[in-house]
């Protein structure tokens, strides 16, 4: 558990080299912060999951503990995130809850931080190589591994795909690990043989689409499954299908966030499931911690992790797989996130009935 304000001096360079020294001041210098506001970085805020549940979870929880959120979004920038970083110390602020573009980079953000004396946590994605107050988020490696048994489940042997997200992005390399933690004992027995395994900067739909083409050319269309990290990303390997002529759901192909193109596509078989990180909780779960590190008080962590600097606190939210059988009472759930008619609408009479 942390119940202090953190103020770590850790030199640390771009390329990831750095030496980690002692904490620059005791437990018992932690002083609340004074400003009022927090800042929320992202790596961006186009995708639907920042617009419909990280912003305003967080902004809304945030204000209620009386706090100005100020919301950054860097557009998959990482030196702009760190130009964004700089001003917002330069401003001042309570605390800092950041998604990092780049989990090497951002560590430079994080000694900026500590050696200004504000708390600061990773969201979603772990700053690597430097210490930090908190981590808050899921683990993508229990999404990953729920994906591949759920698969597996299904297609027990064959050709697998997997089709990462950015690779300078822990939420995407440990999905992949998630996905290996379950597949490779079956590759090992020779029950399935891995015939792609990329990683996609920025998750692009275009550059999984280019993989999901490569795969089905170079073994004539012979792919089982295609496990992928992102929903935008399964759009483009199910464009890849269609365009190898093969009939839709023919392969199972998972994704990651339940944007509404992969609910409907999953509702009308399309598409295998895709794995829901509750970003919605991991925005309140953030915006509860920050408010606890502005004021020097437990984070509530559950866990820890390493980030190859320190055991970090970790504030560890849910992720799991919904597929077709999960989705009635998923949708019904989270009404908040996705219109249950709009999901529905071109197989309206599998629809739920919601309460």
């Amino acid at each position: 558990m942390v119940n202090m304000r953190m103020a770590w001096l850790v030199p640390v360079a771009l390329t990831g080299v750095l030496t980690v020294t002692a904490p620059a001041k005791a437990a018992g210098d932690c002083k609340p912060g004074t400003t009022g506001k927090i800042a929320f970085m992202l790596k961006h805020q186009k995708a639907f999951r920042y617009l419909n549940a990280d912003v305003p979870f967080f902004v809304k929880t945030a204000e209620a503990g009386g706090y100005q959120v100020l919301v950054q979004s860097a557009d998959h920038d990482a030196a702009k995130q760190v130009a964004q970083a700089e001003n917002v110390i330069t401003q001042g602020v309570d605390a800092i809850v950041i998604q990092p573009v780049d989990f090497n980079v951002a560590a430079a953000i994080a000694e900026k931080a500590n050696e200004a004396g504000i708390p600061i946590a990773s969201y979603d994605d772990l700053i690597l190589g430097a210490n930090q107050t908190a981590f808050i988020g899921r683990d993508p490696r229990e999404g990953g591994a729920s994906a591949a048994r759920a698969v597996i489940g299904a297609v027990p042997k064959g050709n697998y795909a997997l089709i990462g997200g950015d690779p300078g992005q822990t939420g995407s390399t440990q999905m992949q690990e998630g996905y290996h933690m379950v597949v490779d004992p079956l590759v090992a027995k020779g029950d399935i043989k891995i015939v792609l395994d990329q990683f996609s900067s920025g998750w692009k739909t275009e550059a999984a689409q280019a993989h999901a083409e490569n795969a089905l050319t170079q073994n004539d269309n012979s792919i089982n499954a295609f496990l992928v990290s992102y929903d935008g990303m399964s759009v483009g390997v199910l464009q890849a299908i269609d365009g190898a002529g093969l009939a839709a759901g023919s392969i199972p192909v998972t994704g990651q966030d339940m944007e509404l193109a992969a609910a409907q596509a999953i509702v009308e078989g399309r598409m295998f499931g895709s794995v829901w990180p509750a970003p919605d909780e991991m925005a309140v779960a953030g915006a509860k911690a920050a408010i606890a590190m502005a004021k020097c008080e437990d984070i509530g962590a559950t866990d820890k992790i390493n980030n190859k600097a320190a055991d970090i606190p970790w504030v560890k939210t849910p992720i799991y797989l919904v597929s077709q059988k999960e989705m009635p009472e998923f949708v019904c759930k989270h009404q908040h996130w996705l219109d249950v008619k709009e999901v529905y609408k071109n197989v309206p009479d599998k629809m739920p009935t919601c309460n």
